[in-house]
């Protein structure tokens, strides 16, 4: 299968966690459970989304560190790659999310053979606990989807309006990947850095 993927992706972090990106980007025993396509390296084509990811991991960071997002070139693609592509919200797309969200325990995935790089929307920002109550209550994945869909007031959220998310879930990207550099927020702009440039920063 021939896909063109997209040269630029961006990874919302933290700025303490720079130099170890710096070092490697696919660090499999850092990668967390219990997220929506499982455990891996999540980037997204859009720079505002990543700038979100980046405030809610500041916020969340015990070190003091500022809101960072990557910017990462996919140079290549791996030979004998079978992406899994969810191209909008659907119900195999929620079973998904929500079998994947249930797997809390690192290294207990729910797939056979899970895929090296998934693509497809984001859910909810509100899916801990919706799958939460999900458990609780033993609701199936046909409510799950219905949950993840529908905004705070109640409209249903079409796939634009969730955001993308591509995840690298093998190390074997690693060098079809490339940190060009990162943006540090620094409480009232954005600031560039080049990445293994010393000194070298730009304003946005």
């Amino acid at each position: 299968m021939d896909i063109t993927t997209p040269q630029l992706l961006y990874h919302g972090t933290t700025s303490h966690t720079v130099q170890s990106f710096e070092n490697k980007l696919l660090n499999s025993p850092y990668w967390r459970p219990g997220k929506d396509f499982g455990e891996g390296f999540y980037t997204t084509i859009s720079i505002a989304q990543a700038r979100k990811w980046s405030h809610k991991a500041a916020k969340e960071s015990w070190d003091g560190g500022r809101p960072c997002v990557l910017v990462i070139e996919l140079a290549s693609v791996p030979e004998q790659v079978e992406p899994l592509l969810f191209l909008s919200d659907s119900q195999n797309w929620a079973s998904f999310i929500y079998a994947h969200r249930k797997a809390a325990v690192k290294g207990m995935d729910p797939c056979d053979s899970h895929p090296d790089i998934i693509i497809g929307p984001m859910a909810d920002n509100d899916t801990g606990k919706i799958v939460h109550k999900a458990v609780q209550l033993k609701k199936d994945d046909r409510w799950f989807y219905e949950q993840i869909t529908i905004s705070r007031k109640g409209r249903k959220l079409d796939a634009l309006s969730l955001g993308n998310q591509v995840v690298f879930c093998s190390e074997r990207w690693e060098s079809h990947l490339r940190l060009l550099g990162y943006h540090i927020y620094t409480g009232s702009r954005w600031m560039y850095h080049e990445s293994e440039v010393a000194g070298q920063v730009k304003h946005l």
